[in-house]
């Protein structure tokens, strides 16, 4: 077997599949992984890309000023406005040409391409990855994929909206606007409905526009009270959220050398990068994204897939179980951990897909 350090010094030159890689040796015997590639990520440059969007807005300023001038000084049209107006018309279109064609020559990594029915399905294909900062750790225990939707499950249809319910879309709009007389007709019984509770509950609903109070001592007295017709509806679709933990046991200064090299590029693509004017902090860019791949023997396993994630948190705990250290001043083991959210959230297409 070749020596651990010759291995190290291979993988540090981007050879053997990349630099960042634990276990360091024995890799045989760890056909599963889990892969974490930073993505190059490619902002739209406001100055240079979009044909300087400053000199958009002074053209469209421009020309509401004209506008303006031309309204308090009572002059004609034909003097300031058509002539600002046949100016910014020109510009505008220039403009939004430029911003076009900007636009069209962005790599489109955030929502990916290729469209499966109406939706649209992820396409890594498109991503700059940052293969000279890739992450190879031995695949974890428990992985766990949470696929959930959120319902309101407290909506109140009430009385008029479970009639709407009952009638159908088609006769809601009729519903709404006469006061849904028809499925009051029914409670009072004029089609053969209970007409003396339905009674009991309509006074209480009248009681109550008066006060609470009313509405309250109405309905001690019927003892009766409207039922609210309380459904789950669908809301919206959550974004996935994933954490990972992995052990780090050095067993050679090597390989002690890439655990090292593997926590500083978690914490280092954590962070925004700062943005500063006149030595004041005004901003940040955007951290990377990860693309995140698990894999066995080099094959991808079906099924566990991510669309790209941010990096909401790493930890690192170091010498949790011994207080020993090597001879060269470096901890016996780290324990790290990490967590992560998608870029956005999932659908039917997309799991369709893979993921």
């Amino acid at each position: 077997m070749a020596n651990v350090l010759d291995l190290y010094n291979r993988f540090k030159g981007g050879g053997g599949g990349g630099k960042m890689v634990y276990p360091l040796e024995n890799q045989s015997d760890y056909l599963g992984k889990m892969t974490f590639t930073p993505i190059n990520e490619k902002p739209i440059n406001i100055t240079t890309e979009t044909g300087n969007l400053v000199e958009m807005a002074k053209t469209g300023i421009e020309f509401i000023g004209g506008a303006i001038t031309a309204a308090i000084t009572n002059k004609p049209n034909d003097d300031i406005v058509e002539q600002d107006a046949d100016v910014y018309a020109d510009e505008k279109k220039g403009n939004r040409n430029i911003l076009k064609s900007a636009l069209d020559n962005q790599t489109d990594s955030f929502n990916g391409a290729g469209k499966v029915g109406a939706s649209t399905v992820f396409n890594r294909d498109g991503l700059d990855l940052n293969t000279s900062k890739r992450i190879s750790l031995y695949l974890p225990r428990a992985i766990q994929i949470q696929d959930t939707v959120s319902y309101d499950n407290a909506f109140q249809l009430g009385l008029i909206g479970g009639a709407i319910e009952k009638a159908g879309v088609g006769a809601a709009l009729g519903a709404i606007a006469s006061e849904a007389t028809g499925a009051v007709n029914t409670l009072l019984g004029r089609t053969g409905g209970m007409s003396s509770d339905a009674a009991g509950i309509i006074a209480g609903k009248v009681a109550s526009r008066l006060s609470d109070t009313a509405g309250g001592a109405v309905r001690s007295r019927t003892r009766l009270t409207t039922n609210p017709n309380t459904r789950a509806l669908f809301k919206d679709v959550p974004i996935r959220n994933f954490s990972f933990a992995f052990q780090l046991i050095p067993t050679s200064r090597a390989e002690a050398r890439v655990i090292e090299d593997i926590i500083k590029t978690f914490r280092t693509e954590l962070y925004p990068e700062a943005l500063t004017a006149g030595g004041v902090n005004v901003g940040y860019r955007f951290p990377n994204r990860f693309l995140i791949k698990v894999k066995y023997n080099n094959t991808e396993i079906k099924g566990i897939r991510f669309l790209p994630v941010y990096m909401q948190s790493f930890n690192a705990t170091y010498n949790s179980a011994t207080g020993g250290m090597h001879n060269d001043g470096r901890f016996s083991a780290v324990d790290i951990s990490m967590a992560f959210t998608e870029t956005r959230a999932i659908a039917k297409a997309d799991i369709e897909g893979g993921y």
